[in-house]
């Protein structure tokens, strides 16, 4: 791709990533972006972090956050752009969030010894520190245990919806997620739509309010990105993307690979205007 270039989906060891902030900005710069979002799940901290840092690299650092929902026993995840970060109701969402979260970690872990592994609660805390934990933290402790090989494994064998210890990430709608991040300010984007398995559920969203699709992702085939280019087109959404780039812990691409044209944030600070809605 040529042209200035944006990553708007990267993860750091603020939730399940394995990076830190600076490094994933430090990874943004050697892949030459203009832009990136830092869409960490539930967390907002890690763009603090890192804010002077990416001025000093000429790298716009664009407000970015991953919720969880729900529906029908169905995990959908929204990404939310351009919100104000001090807005109370989503504060008090990420808060009450942090403490499911937790609370899932042990849920999954009282299943997982049913299975007979024998993981601890705290050995997954302390791997995720003071970031949002997730399944991707219980998963590598389950590697280093010898329990599975690999992260993925983890995954498709106990973690994954309808998989033995799977415990729902979030009881809330996406309608619910959709209006926090409008009354939040910003713009919801539903993540990486090939994960829903449901396409006629987007049609749904956008009647909730939902404002883009990414259609552009790294585990989209070039079928599906025609696909999703094509839906988005026939609904009226905003065209998103991005790596959903985790570090280690989890296999994909790397920073940028899934880029898209800086014309992609110009659209997406053009519709706020026209909404009249101020981010930060």
């Amino acid at each position: 791709m040529t042209g200035k270039t944006a990553d708007l989906h990267t993860h750091t060891n603020f939730s399940d990533g394995t990076d830190t902030p600076a490094r994933v900005v430090e990874l943004a710069y050697e892949a030459g972006l203009c832009a990136l979002a830092i869409t960490d799940h539930d967390n907002t901290d890690a763009r603090a972090s890192v804010q002077e840092l990416a001025q000093r690299k000429g790298i716009e650092l664009i407000p970015g956050i991953e919720l969880s929902a729900s529906l029908n026993g169905i995990e959908v995840h929204i990404l939310g752009y351009f919100f104000d970060g001090t807005n109370p109701i989503l504060r008090a969402h990420l808060s009450q969030q942090r403490t499911r979260r937790i609370q899932r970690v042990r849920e999954m872990v009282a299943r997982l010894k049913k299975l007979g592994m024998a993981i601890e609660p705290d050995e997954v805390f302390q791997l995720a520190q003071a970031g949002t934990v997730g399944r991707p933290h219980v998963a590598r402790v389950l590697v280093q245990h010898g329990y599975v090989c690999s992260v993925s494994e983890a995954f498709s064998r106990y973690l994954a919806d309808g998989q033995p210890a799977y415990v729902e990430g979030s009881p809330l709608a996406p309608s619910g997620i959709i209006r926090l991040v409008l009354e939040a300010g910003g713009i919801p984007v539903l993540a990486h739509p090939i994960f829903l398995k449901q396409d006629a559920l987007i049609e749904q969203f956008v009647r909730e309010g939902l404002v883009g699709l990414e259609v552009y992702h790294s585990s989209h085939t070039q079928e599906m990105i025609r696909r999703y280019e094509a839906m988005a087109d026939a609904l009226n959404l905003l065209k998103t993307g991005g790596s959903d780039y985790h570090g280690s812990s989890k296999e994909g691409l790397p920073i940028g690979a899934s880029g898209v044209s800086y014309s992609v944030v110009e659209a997406l600070k053009q519709w706020q205007a026209s909404h009249s809605i101020s981010g930060q």
